[in-house]
């Protein structure tokens, strides 16, 4: 890639995945010719390796799979005229479908300078699509291969971890901690098998995710539980096929519902099968894995078969899907889906979804309004003058998929975003800008009466150097028809309130060493009020050193009540990059409700793709070691050392 100058190369990291600011080339594959998913595999001047599945044709409001990893490799050089890749694909590594000798595939290449903020793309793709246009494979143009046939990959992944644990919990009285201490050894193994050109198996047994990095935490002040992205490796490949989703993040199939308990914590994985393939147009994914039984929870078997087929307009298709949740004693969950979306006009899709759930505690068969879900929704994909999303929904009081993630429940739903969007020519400073209106009605459906109104009237400005502002003025109405806890101290009462906030947002250049991001709310919160401001900065010290830090405060006060509620979270971040293969990441946060400190340090060499070597360290610190009963608690609760050795072989 050639560069005016060498001070114009921008490398500021050699970590795996990394999406820091970076001069950036690479690839966009739909090996399938799909249209809808891809995979991409970048690098930069420092020869780090990012690979990311795209999901929904890059649509929506987190499109790409970062943690999916495949096997690929890269070299980079530089000299005086500027830098130089090449990156390396094996077969083994891209599915694909031959027809009569020949394999269409969707490529899209670009490369980005971070320096000027500038794209050069192949195909040409407007920046009318937004924010992941490059990775649409909708967008991608067609090669045609002759003569190469797809090679069945064979890999066999085993595992040995070894570690320590202790945990300070209240006996039963709760008049003392007792310490459990544990000496951790596994192993077990995962293996991947090419049953045929387009169809591959995958098995895991004794499944571990030590290697997983910590969820950062969340200031909670909604009704509803939060959402954490997986993060695990298993679940990552293909994990697009399975998706089936509804607006605001719900879904019908969330995988960290396995394995994973409510409040974090891992519950034992026997063992499991993925088959997923690719047939006459039609993609095949199914899912099966086993919990173990253990004191806390029974053992259970999950399920979660997907199907989807391309219909004569490669941009559209119909698809069903199923899951299932079921224990040793016999209890179930069970889910049926089926999907549609057409490409109505060249920029419009309108989608269709039907879910319906069958549980065995209550009396709600296949024929039962009250157990299912429905959405439609028309989407502009163009993100040039008019744009709109517009969507209706309506979830019955038995509809409660025990897989999925769910928010809430018995209510209907009209959602909207619209907006209008320039794109100033000639010399300018501003990138694009416009006004949107974005939110949703939400009504009871025993009913009628509005439950929810929550919209945001804003104004958004992009700037060339990729500054970024956004005001925004949110007026809101909630029926609460139960007490809503904040803490075991500060609530809210039942009841109907009606309150405006105001916000701005704003984020500095991203191409500079150090970015920040801010934001700043204010008004009205149920009978009381809240201010929060959160701010989040980026030093990227040099390709061997990135630091970060992150702070919220969100002040709540409810004098008519006398309840304030003032809360803290604030992390700090470090990474050390020795090299590509080498890192140290470490993060340590803190929260002034739970009084604590947690940490999470993780070594991890990683001298090629399957070969990883993971050191773990987890310890949570307590700041007040006093209860209100005086009851002395231990300095540190919980403290894991582990230390994981995974190496791949290719048969």
């Amino acid at each position: 890639m050639l560069v005016n100058s060498p001070d114009d190369i921008t490398s500021n990291s050699k970590k795996r995945d990394a999406l820091s600011t970076n001069d950036w080339f690479g690839l966009v594959i739909d090996s399938y010719n799909d249209k809808t998913n891809g995979l991409g595999f970048f690098t930069t001047p420092a020869g780090l390796r990012l690979d990311a599945a795209v999901l929904n044709d890059g649509r929506g409001g987190d499109p790409l799979n970062i943690s999916w990893n495949n096997f690929w490799d890269v070299q980079v050089t530089r000299d005086d005229n500027g830098w130089y890749a090449e990156i390396r694909i094996p077969w083994t590594s891209l599915q694909f479908q031959p027809t009569d000798g020949e394999v269409i595939m969707g490529i899209t290449t670009w490369r980005y300078t971070a320096k000027h903020n500038e794209f050069v793309v192949s195909p040409d793709i407007s920046p009318d699509y937004g924010d992941f246009g490059t990775w649409r494979p909708s967008l991608a143009k067609e090669f045609v291969f002759e003569g190469i046939k797809p090679k069945k990959p064979f890999y066999i992944t085993p595992y040995a971890l070894g570690g320590f644990s202790r945990i300070f919990e209240l006996n039963d009285s709760e008049t003392s901690y007792v310490k459990d201490s544990n000496v951790v050894s596994e192993v077990g193994v995962d293996l991947k098998y090419g049953i045929s050109n387009n169809w591959t198996l995958d098995l895991t047994v004794n499944t571990d995710f030590a290697q997983v990095e910590a969820d950062n935490q969340q200031v909670n002040l909604t009704r509803f539980n939060l959402f954490f992205p997986e993060k695990r490796l298993f679940f990552q490949e293909r994990s697009g096929l399975f998706e089936f989703n509804f607006p605001r993040g719900n879904s019908l199939f969330y995988s960290r519902n396995i394995g994973i308990d409510e409040d974090g914590m891992p519950i034992p994985i026997l063992g499991g099968a993925r088959i997923t393939g690719r047939s006459g147009g039609w993609d095949v994914g199914f899912l099966n894995m086993q919990t173990a039984d253990t004191e806390e929870f029974n053992g259970e078997n999950f399920t979660v078969g997907r199907i989807t087929k391309q219909l004569n307009n490669p941009n559209s298709y119909v698809g069903m899907m199923l899951t299932n949740q079921t224990d040793l004693n016999g209890n179930y969950n069970l889910a049926l889906a089926g999907d549609m979306l057409l490409r109505v006009r060249p920029q419009v899709d309108w989608t269709v979804r039907l879910a319906h759930t069958i549980d065995s505690d209550l009396d709600n068969g296949l024929i039962n309004f009250d157990g299912q879900k429905i959405f439609t929704s028309l989407v502009k994909r163009s993100e040039r003058g008019f744009v709109y999303a517009l969507s209706l929904l309506r979830v019955g009081k038995d509809y409660n998929p025990e897989l999925g993630f769910e928010r809430r429940q018995d209510y209907f739903r009209h959602g909207q975003r619209l907006q209008y969007v320039w794109y100033p020519e000639g010399e300018h400073p501003v990138f694009s800008h416009g006004p949107i209106l974005r939110g949703q009605f939400l009504w009871d459906n025993p009913t009628r009466d509005i439950q929810t109104i929550d919209y945001v009237f804003g104004y958004q400005i992009n700037f060339i150097s990729t500054w970024g502002l956004e005001f925004g003025y949110n007026p809101n109405v909630d029926e609460l028809t139960e007490l809503f806890e904040l803490t075991d101290d500060v609530d809210v009462p039942i009841g109907r309130f009606t309150f405006d906030r105001y916000s701005i947002e704003a984020n500095s250049d991203q191409t500079k060493p150090l970015s920040v991001f801010g934001e700043v709310e204010w008004g009205d919160f149920y009978d009381g009020t809240r201010t929060s401001f959160s701010i989040q900065p980026i030093y990227q010290v040099s390709s061997s050193l990135e630091l970060g830090a992150s702070y919220e405060l969100n002040d709540l006060d409810f004098n008519e009540r006398n309840q304030q509620l003032r809360i803290h979270l604030a992390s700090l971040n470090a990474l050390v990059m020795f090299s590509t293969k080498v890192s140290i990441a470490s993060l340590i946060q803190y929260n002034n409700v739970d009084q604590n400190f947690t940490s999470n340090i993780r070594f991890r060499y990683n001298p090629r793709e399957g070969v990883d070597l993971f050191i773990v360290y987890n310890d949570i610190l307590n700041q007040n070691r006093f209860g209100s009963d005086r009851l002395e608690i231990p300095l540190s609760t919980e403290r894991t050392i582990l230390v994981k050795y995974a190496h791949t072989f290719s048969l």
